[in-house]
């Protein structure tokens, strides 16, 4: 049975509930291990509390049923909200905080939560419905949760690929004498958080999105494509490439939208079409580091925001030491 319209059903029931009772709540864009929902403290601070959501819906049938967790999801800042739908009685609310998950069964590195209906009415189980006490709790988890600082950084492919092309131009003309590779996209995203990344702390985690048009977007290795990386200073992140079979540039506005202000946003692109969304961006007090050419390589877009020119780290990433470019 496709469980899909009820877990859809489900997040849309759960976020309801929390923004009835004043929660602010936003989808991530950054990898959240495992959160469909993220209730945040304050939209207006540059650095806010958050608590991961992850929304789990099922059909409560005369056997019971089950949900999974993977472990390494269950964090203090975790709740897992559970949307029953029963035959018998109208659907029900659970929410589940770290102190219950990690009382639940465990199977191949997962927590495993069983339940029927006799459980879920029972004196063990009904104290975990959501009423008021459950939103006093929540209040209470997001006041005492840590701020982790994050970096998104989001590259036009398009616009990447015809810079890392200049760029091999320009220093092959430079230096005649030399052969440069085409480099991995992995290096080129190290070197510009290397250069252009403000968030110094070794605590942040890095998420990157690398955007680009294809026309079959059935092509496996189009599917589910990422890779870890990790700086030189110890910081893990991951890179998650996205083909879309439409404009670019529609998905990446469309991602910039869904950030909330808790990010350091660094946006490698350069085309006119950005200029007045990042402008709407730029007055509602939301800064993006923009990595473009600078004007002499013929620069497309105009900003306020920071920049940094796109031409130095792919200089290093095809082999140029910093006396070279």
């Amino acid at each position: 049975m496709d469980t899909k319209p009820l877990e859809i059903e489900s997040e849309s029931y759960i976020q309801h509930e929390l923004l009835k009772f004043g929660f602010k709540v936003t989808k991530p864009t950054f990898d959240t291990d495992g959160a469909d929902l993220l209730i945040i403290d304050d939209v207006q601070n540059k650095f806010t509390k958050f608590l991961k959501v992850q929304c789990k819906g099922r059909t409560l049938k005369s056997n019971g049923n089950h949900i999974e967790i993977p472990k390494e999801y269950v964090t203090e800042n975790f709740v897992v909200f559970l949307y029953v739908r029963c035959e018998n009685f109208e659907s029900c609310l659970f929410s589940f905080f770290y102190q219950d998950i990690v009382q639940w069964n465990i199977r191949n590195n997962k927590y495993i939560f069983n339940f029927t209906f006799s459980k879920l009415t029972s004196q063990e189980i009904v104290k975990n419905k959501f009423r008021h006490e459950t939103v006093k709790i929540i209040k209470e988890k997001l006041e005492s949760s840590m701020i982790k600082k994050y970096t998104s950084l989001i590259i036009d492919e398009g616009f990447l690929n015809k810079a890392i092309s200049k760029t091999i131009y320009i220093y092959n003309e430079l230096y005649p004498h030399k052969t440069f590779d085409w480099p991995e996209t992995d290096q080129v995203v190290l070197n510009i958080l290397s250069m252009y990344d403000n968030f110094k702390s070794k605590k942040k985690s890095i998420n990157c999105y690398s955007y680009s048009y294809c026309d079959d977007l059935e092509m496996p290795d189009f599917i589910n494509c990422i890779k870890t990386l990790s700086t030189k200073d110890g910081v893990k992140g991951k890179i998650y490439y996205e083909k879309t079979d439409g404009f670019v540039y529609h998905e990446i506005l469309e991602h910039l939208k869904r950030l909330i202000n808790t990010e350091n946003i660094i946006l490698v692109a350069d085309d006119v079409v950005y200029e007045d969304p990042l402008l709407k961006l730029k007055q509602k007090g939301i800064d993006v580091t923009l990595i473009m050419h600078s004007t002499d390589d013929g620069r497309q877009m105009f900003t306020k925001h920071k920049w940094g020119d796109v031409i130095f780290p792919v200089a290093q990433s095809i082999g140029l030491q910093p006396h070279e470019w």
